[in-house]
């Protein structure tokens, strides 16, 4: 966790501790544990993938930034309780884990960036630069496979991403590669979700031209969908759920 700004050095609102900002919930349900928590997140699936690339595929994705996914290590399983209770500390305004009035945790994009090596750019994933119209979209994925019925992005992504690609291939190849990396790592590790199909994926326009992909704020992107997920785990509690589903990069927190 930091103690720095945010991406663009800008100083953080929360710097002094403010009791009277912290989320009741994060009172109210300090003694209450979380519903049994189940999740999608794979590191074992993305690694194993991942080691099958040969220096050439390595390249590339190292081009597009997310050269620090290369060195995930291999875990086989996560302690989805562990991560449920550190979500449930999560206090959503402050983006800090709060153990107590005096132990607060602050964290902020850039410490995505340290922790996977993604891009910390200055484009808003799902702001006006990430704006992309449905036929390109639909262009997307006819080019890398995905149209296919019953066929969900993250498995067309691995599929795109095992294929043979070497200097002599089209750039459009070299393309659909990197852009399927990003969706594969995306849906298993920075921002699962409940699902892997094509309607959940809200950063086609980010992905539209790989020359720009550095140029996206991925840190600020994951970090959001974190604290959404932060907000969910926080409703199945009040709501006193059996169970329920970890979204998000929590190996993160």
């Amino acid at each position: 966790m930091s103690d720095a700004g945010s991406c663009d050095g800008s100083a953080a609102a929360w710097d002094a501790p403010q009791d009277d900002i912290l989320e009741q919930p994060v009172h109210a349900m300090e003694e209450q544990a979380p519903p049994a928590p189940t999740s999608r997140i794979s590191v074992r699936k993305a690694v194993e993938v991942i080691q099958t690339f040969d220096d050439y595929k390595r390249w590339l994705i190292t081009e597009i930034g997310f050269g620090g996914m290369l060195k995930l290590p291999m875990l086989q399983k996560l302690n989805l309780k562990f991560s449920a209770w550190t979500m449930s500390k999560v206090c959503v305004e402050r983006r800090a884990i709060v153990l107590s009035e005096t132990k607060v945790l602050k964290f902020f994009a850039e410490d995505i960036h340290k922790v996977f090596g993604i891009p910390c750019g200055h484009w808003n994933v799902k702001g006006r630069d990430g704006f992309i119209k449905p036929e390109a979209v639909t262009f997307i994925k006819r080019t890398r496979g995905m149209d296919r019925t019953g066929v969900h992005s993250l498995r067309a992504a691995e599929e795109f991403l095992m294929r043979d690609i070497s200097e002599a291939s089209s750039k459009i190849e070299k393309d659909c590669f990197q852009i399927a990396f990003v969706i594969f790592v995306m849906g298993h590790v920075l921002a699962p979700r409940t699902k892997h199909d094509y309607g959940t994926i809200d950063y086609w326009g980010a992905l539209a031209n790989t020359e720009n992909i550095t140029q996206y704020n991925w840190c600020e992107f994951v970090l959001e969908f974190l604290l959404e997920a932060v907000r969910r785990l926080k409703n199945d509690m009040m709501a006193n759920n059996h169970s329920t589903n970890l979204v998000g990069c929590h190996l993160f927190l």
